[in-house]
């Protein structure tokens, strides 16, 4: 078990980790102000962060944490299939149950409320917030298992293994 966790918290994770904190406080901030400041609906303003958010994410996976993968149309496509599971599945079935859950709390209430008092603008700021952090969750796994995989193939097979032509 203590190896599997080795493997898993590398250089990649770290590097992950530090680009993902960047990544997520530009992108973030820019959801958030398409929402609370130019109006964009709670739908809209996560597609611009996650459309932009996707394509720093895909050149900094291929060429700062899991340098050294060749690119293929297969990876781009397998790519675009996991952003689009991740972020459905974080801002579409994750978010509203724990937003919806949480926002029974006053306190949490309170908590996003940045953009204003209104039900709509605090259900909106706790549920994008609660869709990024899940979707960041999600995404690394799917990024590292799914679209970068066979990088990390030669782990469980002894590591003599030639990549298989896709």
């Amino acid at each position: 078990m203590l190896k599997k966790l080795r493997r898993m918290v590398d250089r990649t994770f770290i590097c992950y980790i530090i680009i993902g904190i960047l990544n997520f406080l530009f992108c973030t901030a820019l959801m958030f102000l398409l929402f609370n400041v130019c109006g964009f609906s709670d739908h809209i303003a996560p597609l611009f962060n996650y459309g932009l958010g996707s394509v720093i994410w895909f050149l900094s996976c291929k060429y700062i944490v899991f340098r050294g993968h060749k690119s293929s149309w297969r990876q781009v496509a397998r790519f675009v299939l996991e952003v689009l599971t991740c972020y459905l599945l974080a801002y579409y079935v994750i978010s509203p149950l724990l937003g919806n859950a949480l926002l029974r709390f006053s306190f949490v209430a309170k908590l996003f409320s940045f953009g204003g008092n209104e039900q709509e603008m605090v259900n909106g700021n706790c549920q994008m917030t609660i869709g990024a952090v899940f979707y960041a969750i999600l995404n690394y796994f799917g990024q590292r298992y799914f679209v970068f995989s066979d990088r990390f193939d030669h782990l469980g097979h002894g590591g003599n293994e030639k990549e298989a032509p896709e």
